[in-house]
């Protein structure tokens, strides 16, 4: 077991609008090599907790930000009010490779929502609150957030962050 950092460049705040007319850049076909893949967070208006709330995180793996956000809009995220949505994505690491069909990749981003899904609690996520994230095959996880991430920290340590 070892550790393992995860860097991502934060980019925001888009409309619900903006991520679904213009985040579809795919890459070549069966590829994650486009720039619309990755995490997200979700802000907006909550009944206890107010405006500007961390209301869920996700990510889009198998689909592009705007082929995600168009199954959000349609299931819950049009009903919403004063929506702000920030793009993440994981910056290069050369374990990120078509050679083994984007797995670390994949394996990554899915590490980091889970962490910030357990470290943040968005309000609207109910998978991950309560488990413990899974980190294998590492030991410890540093997430390192740049750019717009606005409400989230600088530095995720997981698991050391939790106690």
């Amino acid at each position: 077991m070892r550790n393992h950092k995860i860097a991502i460049r934060w980019e925001g705040p888009f409309s619900i609008k903006t991520v679904i007319k213009k985040m579809n850049q795919r890459g070549c076909p069966s590829d994650y090599s486009g720039r619309d893949y990755g995490l997200y967070q979700i802000y907006g208006k909550h009944i206890l907790c107010g405006s500007n709330t961390l209301l869920y995180v996700g990510k889009a793996v198998n689909q592009t930000f705007a082929q995600r956000f168009k199954q959000h809009n349609n299931e819950w995220l049009g009903k919403e009010m004063d929506i702000k949505i920030y793009l993440g994505r994981t910056k290069y690491n050369r374990a990120y490779t078509k050679k083994d069909n984007w797995k670390a990749w994949k394996r990554d981003v899915s590490i980091a929502e889970s962490i910030i899904i357990y470290k943040y609690s968005p309000n609207y996520n109910s998978a991950c609150l309560g488990d413990l994230p899974k980190l294998h095959p590492y030991k410890q996880v540093l997430l390192i957030h740049a750019g717009e991430r606005h409400k989230l920290k600088g530095i995720d340590n997981a698991p050391d962050d939790y106690v």
